[in-house]
């Protein structure tokens, strides 16, 4: 096994938003920061279309958006499962931005790299070991072991995390009974009528755009993607499906003629579109680790929460890396040691718990039947008022004063 004697203060391992933020921190605060992922390069596959809360504000005052063309705004509506929070056109509490996750990430990598960050692609994490001065982390590059070291370790490498399962911290929460379906669909505008809100598709009817419609046998929502990336073409939209699981399992790759009977089931009727791209199919989690680290090495991001609604994933992520970024930094100029991880365990937990009970909720207005009918007939009647609305958006902006 080769080893790199280098010693880095902080090895962040996994490089999506969480991780690509951390190291920026750090390395901007002057801290010897190393990122290591697996993959050969920056994952292509769609995933997320925003930021949302006051990750959007932390990225702004970075400067991360400079020269994107990209534009924080306060949100003057949102959508809440099904619902929707009227905010107000002055001073709501929500902030958000629109930027497809891969922008993101580049962007992110770019201001990583300019603060000092250093990364190393196609490095497999395989195991760590730490000790009273650090942590020494073993990685395999094309089959060939590694061995780096450094002070401290932060795991960012997504809800299956190594780091997590080789701490033996626990993951405890629910898998949901649904399965949605996602893909991109080419909708020629001949097959449509669309409105500033809504679509009408023939044989069905008005469409909400951005929200849930919702069936007996499911729900399906449905989004321009040019309202989110203006490069994109105008007859393509963002589609998915929630229904009942049954026995199928999540894929990455989605046949179409399985996304076409989604729709059917859901609808009653066919959604009349051409082609369909980065068709994948996933099954809700909502989890929480029971502790944000073990003495040297912290969680941050998916590998210590994942959501089952809302969009909050990279909002509570970028949140986590901001507290962590500054508890590091402290403890390196300190000289500290493992206690470092218990300041932002308590706040980090705290203010995600809040987070993991708004998704849940959001989860279970979508429900079918009398039982999803009575839960939105009462959380419509307190989000009636703009005191409720707002309240609810601050509690999604990740406001650290916010309460339930």
């Amino acid at each position: 096994m080769s080893t790199q004697t280098d010693k880095h203060s902080v090895i962040v391992v996994g490089a999506g938003p969480s991780g690509l933020f951390l190291a920026g921190e750090l390395a901007a605060a002057g801290v010897r920061t190393l990122v290591l992922d697996r993959e050969p390069g920056p994952a292509q596959t769609p995933k997320g279309n925003g930021v949302v809360g006051r990750a959007a504000v932390e990225l702004r005052r970075r400067g991360i958006f400079d020269g994107a063309g990209l534009r924080v705004v306060r949100a003057p509506q949102f959508r809440f499962g099904p619902l929707t929070l009227r905010l107000g056109l002055v001073g709501s509490p929500l902030h958000l931005v629109a930027v497809p996750q891969r922008r993101l990430e580049e962007l992110l990598e770019r201001w990583a790299v300019r603060q000092g960050a250093t990364f190393l692609r196609g490095h497999e994490v395989t195991a760590f070991d730490q000790d009273g001065d650090g942590v020494t982390v073993r990685a395999s590059v094309d089959g060939s072991p590694v061995a780096l070291r450094a002070e401290y370790l932060v795991g960012c490498d997504g809800a299956r995390s190594h780091v997590r399962k080789r701490l033996g911290i626990d993951f405890p929460g629910v898998t949901s009974g649904d399965i949605s379906r996602q893909a991109r669909v080419t909708l020629p505008a001949g097959a449509v009528a669309l409105t500033r809100d809504r679509v009408e598709v023939p044989g069905v009817g008005a469409l909400p755009l951005f929200r849930p419609h919702l069936t007996e046998r499911g729900s399906m929502t449905l989004a321009p993607v040019r309202a989110l990336d203006p490069s994109a073409p105008d007859d393509v939209y963002l589609v998915a499906t929630r229904e009942p699981n049954g026995a199928a399992a999540p894929t990455d790759e989605l046949p179409d003629d399985e996304l076409r009977a989604s729709i059917r089931r859901v609808l009653g009727a066919d959604l009349p579109y051409t082609t369909s791209s980065s068709a994948r199919s996933v099954v809700g989690n909502s989890r929480h680790v029971s502790r944000y680290g073990a003495g040297r090495v912290f969680l941050a991001g998916d590998a210590a929460h994942v959501f089952s609604a809302g969009g909050s994933s990279i909002n509570a992520g970028i949140l986590d890396a901001v507290d962590l970024a500054r508890t590091l930094t402290a403890a390196l100029a300190a000289g500290a040691g493992a206690s470092a991880v218990d300041g932002y365990h308590a706040r980090r937990h705290a203010a995600n718990e809040r987070t993991l009970a708004l998704t849940r909720l959001q989860h279970d207005l979508e429900g079918a039947g009398s039982w999803g009918e009575a839960l939105r007939g009462l959380v419509s009647g307190l989000l009636a008022s703009r005191g409720g609305a707002r309240r609810i958006g601050a509690l999604l902006e990740g406001c650290r004063t916010a309460r339930f």
